[in-house]
């Protein structure tokens, strides 16, 4: 017999960028959160107003940490970083536009980015199977944080570090795009996850009109 509750995780990618608009290819490179980003953030935290939340946790990086904060508002819930829910790192590719890319690389990108070998990486950069080594360590320890008392619990993070934790997670063949903003759910219990959402816009467009 067990002692442990469901623990419900709901994953947010942070808002758009500077480096998303000026499409430069941003891991654990940073820039700071355009208007739009910080509408989005406020969109989606009203959106998941009616959900009671027990902790909050998100990546080192700025604009995820400002994504948390925009989209918290005034809620009083713990929120505590992580740098293992950080962006995959890109290598020598971080912070390059993506036609800068193309011209010193050729087809890297869609090679890459095709995730047909979770071994594949940037130059200089982590893999998706490490990536997803740490991405698994930070929210096992989420889950175990909360598994006696149960509860929703926010994560804030990034777009292939979600993307891929959820692909690998369920041996799915698909890698599924987040959008800015965008909520994926997962819930577990005594081990077993069913995930409930991936990549859903329907928050952050229920909070909206973007407003900022």
């Amino acid at each position: 017999m067990t002692n442990s509750q469901k623990v419900t995780l709901y994953f947010v990618r942070h808002g758009e960028t500077q480096f998303n608009v000026e499409r430069r290819l941003q891991g654990f490179a940073d820039s700071p959160l355009t208007e739009r980003g910080i509408a989005q953030a406020q969109a989606v935290g009203r959106g998941l107003a009616d959900v009671e939340f027990k902790a909050a946790y998100c990546s080192e990086s700025q604009r995820v940490i400002d994504t948390a904060t925009h989209a918290l508002g005034e809620r009083k819930i713990p929120l505590s970083t992580d740098v293992r829910l950080k962006e995959m790192n890109f290598g020598a590719l971080e912070s390059l536009m993506r036609s800068e890319i193309t011209a010193r690389y050729g087809n890297i990108l869609e090679t890459l980015f095709s995730i047909t070998d979770l071994n594949l990486a940037a130059p200089e950069g982590e893999s998706y199977s490490q990536l997803y080594s740490r991405t698994c360590l930070a929210i096992d320890e989420i889950l175990k944080n909360h598994e006696r008392e149960g509860g929703n619990i926010l994560v804030f993070s990034h777009g292939v570090t979600i993307g891929n934790y959820l692909m690998q997670l369920t041996k799915s063949a698909k890698y599924l795009h987040h959008d800015n903003c965008s909520v994926s759910v997962i819930s577990y219990l005594d081990g077993e996850f069913q995930v409930e959402r991936v990549a859903d816009t329907s928050f952050r467009e229920r909070g909206g009109p973007l407003t900022s």
